[in-house]
């Protein structure tokens, strides 16, 4: 006889089945680049070849262009394909740290990733980072940062000047994700902004000058060329992804309640015989 207490044990039994493949996940595939959130390092986005313009007032614009190099410490994470971005923030404050060195506050802030094909991007030309298929678009989230007076989104401390950047100059802020075919993977607020919320990434850049060799003084004003990027860095982005579920984890959990179905079904049964 199927007693109650039998069935509770089945219905736990169902739901441990159904657990037992939730420790794993599977890799996200999104236009070609692929990458596990299964990794201790899920989500660690890295830029190389960046290159960007200087800035010296309130109002100017900083542009910037560059290739992600590896996803989660994979550097083969799309076999087909360059994953770029082109980048802008404006100016909001200048000033000084307590140490007195230059320190910048920027608002406006956009990143937009693109898919372009694979070896196609080449840092000696702007535009090869330029509109492809686009993967993912951040946008600046408003925040605050230890060291700074007042809130932004991107928050550099300088060595050297602000038009001029030296060795051991950096940039932290934060963004979220509001467009592309990637978002819906990445846009889980994990990251604490200092006022209470949560943005979808925090970035970190380390940044000097490096000019092109055969560029002049002062930097081009054509965007579309590189003489226009006298600055040369890295960055991090670093997020997290949404899980996704094991298929066999959805398996395991229907053969648990399909077990426990048919022990109702059987016990119904035998209450029907009962009163026969």
């Amino acid at each position: 006889m199927l007693t109650k207490k039998s069935i509770g044990i089945a219905f736990v039994a169902a739901l441990a089945l159904g657990a037992s493949g939730a420790a794993l996940a599977t890799p996200i595939s999104v236009d070609g680049v692929t990458w596990d959130p299964a990794s201790g390092f899920d989500l660690n986005i890295n830029a190389l070849n960046l290159r960007e313009t200087s800035v010296s007032a309130v109002g100017d614009v900083l542009h910037g262009y560059g290739q992600i190099g590896s996803i989660n410490g994979d550097n083969g994470f799309c076999p087909s394909c360059d994953l770029t971005f082109q980048f802008t923030y404006t100016v909001q404050s200048l000033g000084l740290s307590g140490s007195g060195n230059p320190q910048a506050i920027f608002t406006g802030g956009t990143i937009q990733f693109y898919i372009n094909p694979k070896n196609s991007y080449n840092m000696q030309f702007p535009t090869s980072a330029g509109p492809g298929t686009p993967w993912l678009t951040l946008s600046g989230h408003t925040g605050v940062l230890t060291g700074f007076t007042g809130t932004g989104q991107l928050f550099s401390n300088i060595n050297g000047t602000f038009s001029n950047p030296t060795n051991g100059s950096n940039g932290q802020g934060y963004l979220d994700a509001t467009g592309g075919d990637a978002m819906k993977w990445v846009d889980t607020n994990t990251i604490s902004d200092g006022m209470g919320g949560f943005a979808d990434f925090s970035i970190n850049s380390s940044f000097l000058t490096q000019i092109f060799k055969g560029c002049g003084s002062p930097p081009s004003t054509d965007l579309d060329n590189v003489c226009a990027y006298p600055i040369q860095g890295t960055g991090n982005l670093i997020g997290s992804s949404l899980k996704v579920p094991e298929p066999g984890e959805i398996g395991l959990l229907g053969l648990g309640l399909g077990v426990l179905g048919f022990m109702i079904r059987r016990r119904r049964k035998e209450e029907n015989k009962g009163q026969a």
